[in-house]
């Protein structure tokens, strides 16, 4: 690690000391009347660091700290040390002359705690994220706090400056209908106009400009009980998921300050463990406790691992952004952890529901054929649920296989061979008292077992391709359908119109790669849709704008097969 910070450049963790020529001053100091507003009587607390995201310092005795920046429009930020609260914002702008008062109240913390973390919000419409907020603060159990793990706003990376703002104003609608303590940190989809042809590169909104107007630092600390917690910003622009020389800097000097057998708790939008700079992190984390980290960003809820590292990727609040179930067929919803010690237990839920259910496995990004095995977790806070399902309209008998302190896991087999071909609906239900709580996952299943289906109108298949070479054949239910000619222009999309009479319930489409073997074509196909009855259809495995890669040279990836389900 020494050799990591040294590469980084010097930089030091220091104490307040002499005044320096020019700087960022000011105080932490215990709010005892909550007015915000740093009184003569009110002490200073020391100890507490101070960064503006290159330095980090220390409140002295008095609760005194001095910053030197060359930045005038610096952003000054504490990290909240355990058992204390903001009076105010943890963050403020240098302001010439200005004093920089962070001030703090006494709010005890309990060593074992229960968060959530929510994530992919992409709020469009306020009210569903409000509905939440209201759901969660009456769920029987009582939540330390909540964080949102990034792209909280629909997508201002799509727009210009001048039209950003009124998507932070509709999500701020939201966080504000949130009654336990709400931390954010910034996803791609956070960062103005970056995805614009031609942007204004000099407003004050472009790129994370907007962000840390509203919400201050992309990347920061805090202690909650005996936890360090960290959330670090993914994103470097022009777009990479990186954290960057200056961040991983700051956070080897942030964690200098915290002993090495502290318990640690990171969140980040992209995946950690697929960061362009993760070896450098894991070298960083090297001798500490770290308990987890926890991500978003993907639509899909899965664990991987930096190093020994667990990391936890959550299912998007919004799913496939507020058009149904997250890409691997997860609901919409939240992550549950639960801390406690040198340990803690995690499970992933619907955002609906008294008793929020939500599928483990299989998940609904593979075919599903002959007998299958199912998981499904309930948050039931400990209490006696009644746990029934069913497929294709069958009741499916479940077992409970396992508990924790506040939710239980059921399992049950069923045999997709008793359903026709094409998408069907495995429905959970959770009765516990008065309260039922509902969820669904639609599989798709192919055994062989077509359904008779009579379709009303010719169909249209639609694909955009890059990089291709050969002529590639593309079959509809194992007969030719036509070709990608070699050549074909990058980003063309080219249509295939399909005769009513060759249309299924089920419907096969493979994309099969021309010349094989050493050298063989290489190309992307996607996204690809099957057009039917004025409507565009994918196949359910994937999100609709997913590329797939068809490789003559990989036997694995000599042809991509996709399905398309009629109604």
């Amino acid at each position: 690690m020494r050799n990591l910070v040294r590469s980084m450049g010097v930089l030091f963790v220091l104490t307040f000391c002499a005044r320096m020529a020019c700087g960022a001053e000011g105080r932490v100091f215990l709010d005892t009347n909550s007015n915000g507003t740093a009184d003569a009587a009110e002490p200073g607390i020391a100890g507490v660091a101070v960064s503006d995201g290159v330095q980090v310092v220390v409140s002295d005795a008095q609760g005194r700290f001095r910053l030197d920046t060359t930045d005038p429009d610096a952003c000054i930020w504490i990290s909240v040390p355990r058992d204390h609260a903001p009076s105010g914002a943890f963050w403020r702008r240098v302001e010439s002359g200005k004093p920089l008062d962070f001030g703090l109240t006494a709010k005890p913390q309990d060593e074992a705690f229960t968060f959530v973390q929510l994530t992919d919000t992409h709020v469009g419409r306020a009210d569903l994220v409000i509905a939440f907020a209201k759901q969660l603060a009456r769920l029987p159990h009582p939540f330390a706090f909540a964080i949102n793990t990034g792209d909280l706003v629909g997508g201002v990376d799509v727009v210009p400056p001048e039209k950003a703002q009124e998507q932070y104003d509709r999500y701020l609608t939201a966080a504000a209908a949130f009654e336990l303590p709400l931390f954010h940190l910034p996803g791609n989809h956070e960062h103005v106009a970056f995805n614009t042809p031609n942007p204004d590169k000099s407003h004050p909104f472009y790129g994370k400009g907007l962000y840390r107007r509203v919400f201050g630092p992309t990347y920061y600390s805090w202690a909650w009980a005996g936890v360090h917690c960290v959330a670090l910003d993914g994103t470097s622009l022009p777009y990479q998921e990186r954290l960057g020389t200056n961040q991983l800097a700051w956070l080897a000097a942030d964690l200098k300050l915290i002993p090495t057998d502290r318990p640690l708790l990171l969140f980040c939008h992209q995946s950690l463990s697929t960061l362009r700079d993760a070896k450098q992190l894991t070298e960083l984390l090297q001798g500490r406790r770290v308990l987890g980290a926890f991500c978003g960003h993907l639509h899909r809820t899965f664990t991987t691992s930096l190093g020994d590292i667990p990391v936890y990727h959550s299912g998007a609040m919004s799913g496939a952004w507020w058009s149904g179930p997250n890409i691997d067929g997860t609901p919409q919803g939240f992550r549950v952890v639960q801390v406690k010690g040198n340990s803690l237990k995690t499970a992933y839920f619907s955002r609906e529901g008294d008793t929020p259910i939500s599928l483990v496995s299989p998940l609904a990004t593979s075919v599903q054929q002959g007998e299958i095995t199912f998981e499904a977790v309930v948050l039931d806070f400990g209490r006696a649920v009644e746990m029934s399902a069913v497929f294709d309209e069958k009741p499916v008998t479940l077992t409970q296989t396992g508990r924790e302190e506040l939710w239980s896991r059921w399992c049950g087999t069923l045999d997709t061979r008793q359903a026709f071909d094409g998408d069907r609906v495995l429905a959970f239900t959770a009765k516990q008292g008065e309260a039922v709580s509902r969820s669904t996952v639609r599989y798709l299943v192919e055994n062989g077992r077509p359904q008779a289906y009579q379709a009303t109108a010719p169909a249209t298949l639609s694909l955009q391709v890059r990089g291709v070479d050969g002529t590639c054949p593309v079959l509809f239910n194992g007969e030719p359908l036509g070709t990608i000619p070699a050549g074909t222009t990058n980003e063309c999309v080219l249509t295939f119109p399909i005769d009513q009479a060759r249309l299924a319930k089920l419907n096969r489409v493979t994309i099969r790669a021309g010349k094989q073997g050493p050298g063989g074509d290489r190309f992307s196909a996607g996204p690809v849709w099957l057009s039917y009855g004025g409507k565009k259809m994918y196949d359910l495995r994937y999100a609709s704008f997913e590329r797939h890669t068809i490789a003559g040279d990989e036997p694995a990836r000599v042809e991509k097969v996709l399905y398309y389900c009629l109604p």
